[in-house]
């Protein structure tokens, strides 16, 4: 069974050969229901799940997005996550969404000053809405879903701000932080040192990205002196980002802003930036074997710092074996690397299906007909999308060998 994957060998791999759907798109969300001790109301969220979830055991990180009463952007938020894990930037994710309750701008503002005093009259309540997320919305999806610890908390406006809100006074609930467009000109933005100083000065970080668009002025103004700030006092325990969308409004920085987002939280394990992926048309196998021992190396390095398996992903693995197996034609390399591939993931069936395909290509049949039978057995058992693949070729196989003891 062939994979899409950035590496030359992987990419002409998947030009010769048909695409194959993949696990990890997003399918619709569940509504939850929270009788919060800390906002004194009932509140709802939305959770969606990734493609084979139900069906699976496997455990995932977990997205948290403020104001999914937006539809279109929480929807975008489904299909990028979805999008980026199909194309393996990112690990699939279970995505959590926060709608709002009756006083949107008290949630998710602190305490404002004289200035804003007016035009706010009920702001002031960041911090319970913090601990609601951290304390009561985060346990719940833990508690109900197959969870890892890794937790990533975005938002948007006065979302973003709840999210520099939390990194600056909830250090190291989350893994990762995206803060988009976050509304720092709030109190003066005296929030810019205030926040700044907690993150830097905190025993726990996170990894943080933060954006602003050219054409919110009050907004970039502000973010620019915030991720300014930030860099100067050089905190050791939170790996920083700040990306400048010129050209775009206020309105509009969500839709880069949350890609990129996931992009640089998960920067520790991106495939494209590893050894494997650097790899030429002059590679041989020696090379190739070294990309792979030390990508997986690197790979599990990345991983521990995020909570995440350490385990070189199947995907990856199974077309750099193809990649070795139809351009390089070492078959022999071939089936070492699936056979990693067996040994780490003993429950996929795709795995015995691509070993059983290089066994063909040395020549051994009798192997590879064992291999197919393990794939179907445990293919029939997990309802995977090679089964019927991986039937064809052993019903092949095995019509082939009773032609020759016919003879």
């Amino acid at each position: 069974m062939r994979f899409r994957s950035p590496n030359w060998l992987f990419v002409l791999c998947v030009l010769a050969s048909p695409a194959v759907a993949q696990d990890s798109t997003i399918t619709l969300w569940t509504r939850e229901v929270l009788n919060s001790s800390k906002l004194n109301e009932q509140r709802t969220i939305y959770v969606a799940t990734p493609d084979g979830y139900r069906t699976g055991t496997k455990r995932y990180p977990v997205l948290v997005i403020l104001d999914a009463d937006d539809r279109p952007q929480f929807n975008l938020a489904l299909a990028n996550t979805a999008f980026l894990a199909n194309r393996g930037a990112i690990p699939s994710l279970i995505v959590v969404g926060i709608t709002n309750g009756k006083d949107r701008t008290h949630d998710m503002t602190p305490m404002t000053g004289p200035a804003h005093a007016k035009d706010f009259p009920t702001a002031g309540g960041a911090a319970a809405f913090s601990n609601f997320i951290v304390d009561e919305v985060v346990p719940l999806v833990r508690a109900k879903y197959r969870t890892l610890p890794t937790t990533i908390l975005a938002g948007h406006s006065f979302g973003g701000l709840v999210a520099l809100e939390v990194a600056a006074n909830r250090p190291g609930a989350f893994s990762g932080v995206i803060a988009m467009s976050p509304s720092l000109w709030w109190n003066d933005s005296n929030l810019v040192v205030a926040y700044s100083d907690a993150i830097a000065k905190a025993a726990k970080g996170e990894r943080m990205f933060v954006t602003s668009g050219g054409l919110e002025p009050d907004i970039d103004r502000t973010t620019t002196r915030f991720s300014q700030r930030l860099d100067s006092l050089k905190p050791s325990l939170t790996p920083f980002g700040h990306q400048r969308y010129p050209e775009d409004s206020h309105n509009m920085t969500p839709a880069p802003s949350l890609v990129d987002g996931l992009r640089f939280v998960f920067e520790p394990i991106s495939v494209a930036k590893l050894p494997i992926s650097m790899l030429g048309p002059a590679t041989d196998s020696a090379m190739a074997m070294n990309a792979f021992v030390e990508s997986r190396r690197r790979y599990a390095m990345g991983a521990r710092s995020l909570g995440l398996d350490e385990r070189f992903p199947e995907m990856e693995t199974n077309q750099f074996g193809y990649g070795a197996l139809q351009f390089l034609k070492k078959p022999a390399f071939a089936v070492w690397v699936f056979r990693q591939n067996v040994d780490a993931y003993p429950e996929s069936a795709n795995v015995y299906d691509s070993l059983g395909d290089g066994l063909v290509a040395m020549g051994d049949t009798t192997a590879a007909i064992a291999q197919f039978r393990r794939a179907v057995d445990v293919g029939t058992r997990t309802k995977h999308p090679v089964l019927e693949e991986s039937k064809r070729k052993l019903k092949a196989l095995e019509e082939s060998r009773a032609k020759v003891k016919g003879k």
